[in-house]
């Protein structure tokens, strides 16, 4: 019958002595030498700076392909105790290009097999990081639960950053096993949990802090259009917005945002003209789709949801009426939710389910999406608020 690798253990010789230490222990590291990682040089014209990004990252293909060949023991004890993995690790996660922010980006066709070799690596990142949160292999190589949840917290293999960015990197393309992935991680772990909720009132903060960036006490701030530092600012908070939607929330950021979004179209709506934010339009456009359906997933995960199945109904009616009363003020972004989805829907299902909603209510609900569409809304979402009102 196979153990599981937390639970074995081998004899090492110290001269005439004699140790049982754990299988999963520092000796059995191959030390093998990884490289950390380098973005693309920004200027692709750069010969020199070129061929050592292209020299560099032919390494870690070659350095991740031979960690991935190695049976269980052995990768287990390189990824936990190799310092250069970590530093490999943590610099690719940081630095490798996000695919919200390639949007209409082209930066590798000058360079031969250049797109070939950043995905290769990036493919095989993804693999590594699937095995790292796989506690069980096969039915010879596998942690018990619990041996698996030290691991990977005691020795740092994952922490809310990486996770974040792993978040942040993968979730486009791969969001199911994803989330299977990191659902796994925290299962095995609680402490995950704690460390993402001290995240999370972090993040809240920062945000907050951002938006002081672009308001007065009397509402936005006036942006000096011709000021690139202005307009870079706008950029830097745009993609910001867009790195949010990678990551996994709870019901407690749907007002951050809100408020996150409606303070940034605002402040876009005063330097829309500018050259530099045109540029940007279509990292606007899928920023703007990625906070909507977050919302969306979050007040229908947090929210909806457990008002059909009857949990903490009453809690849950009035966390809604706070979100319903929240949206009703900040026009623009509610307006920009109309485009994708339909609040009145869900308010009549939440009156529909709960019967906690009268019909002042409903009727102010309502009236607050017909004025936020008349307002802010798009041509389509103002068509499609002309064919739904009676003729």
């Amino acid at each position: 019958m196979s153990i599981a690798l937390d639970q074995q253990f081998k004899i090492e010789k110290k001269g005439i002595m004699e140790e049982r230490v754990p299988v999963l222990h520092p000796s059995g590291m191959e030390h093998h030498y990884f490289v950390t990682y380098i973005s693309l040089p920004s200027d692709v014209e750069d010969g020199a700076a070129v061929e050592q990004w292209i020299e560099r990252m032919t390494f870690i293909q070659e350095d991740l392909s031979w960690l991935l060949q190695q049976n269980h023991t052995k990768f287990w004890c390189e990824v936990a105790f190799n310092k250069d993995f970590h530093s490999m690790f943590d610099s690719y996660l940081r630095y490798a290009p996000r695919p919200q922010r390639c949007i209409g980006i082209d930066n590798y066709s000058s360079i031969e097999n250049g797109k070939v070799l950043e995905d290769s690596v990036s493919q095989l990142m993804f693999m590594c990081i699937l095995r790292l949160s796989t506690h069980k292999e096969s039915a010879e190589n596998f942690f018990t639960p619990e041996g698996f949840g030290h691991v990977i917290y005691d020795n740092y293999i994952f922490d809310i950053p990486r996770l974040f960015d792993i978040c942040s990197l993968y979730a486009i393309n791969n969001k199911e096993l994803l989330s299977k992935m990191i659902g796994n991680i925290f299962k095995q772990q609680e402490g995950y949990t704690r460390d993402l909720s001290d995240a999370i009132k972090s993040i809240k903060d920062v945000v907050t802090k951002r938006m002081k960036v672009f308001l007065t006490q009397t509402g936005p701030k006036k942006l000096n259009t011709t000021a690139t530092s202005s307009s870079q600012e706008l950029i830097d908070l745009l993609y910001y917005i867009l790195d949010l939607r990678r990551f996994s929330f709870n019901a407690s950021m749907l007002s951050a945002l809100i408020h996150s979004f409606e303070t940034f179209l605002r402040a876009y709506e005063r330097v829309q003209q500018s050259n530099e934010i045109s540029d940007n339009i279509d990292i606007f456009e899928e920023a703007k789709y990625e906070t909507i359906v977050l919302f969306n997933d979050l007040l229908t995960s947090c929210c909806v949801d457990k008002l059909l199945i009857n949990e903490n109904k009453s809690e849950n009616v009035e966390s809604i009426n706070n979100i319903f009363s929240l949206l009703i003020i900040e026009k623009r972004f509610l307006a920009a939710y109309e485009d994708y989805f339909s609040l009145v829907q869900i308010i009549d299902t939440v009156h529909q389910t709960t019967d906690l909603l009268d019909d002042q209510q409903i009727k102010f609900y309502t009236d607050g999406v017909k004025q936020a569409i008349e307002l802010y809304g798009t041509p389509s979402c103002k068509r499609k608020l002309s064919s739904e009102q009676p003729s």
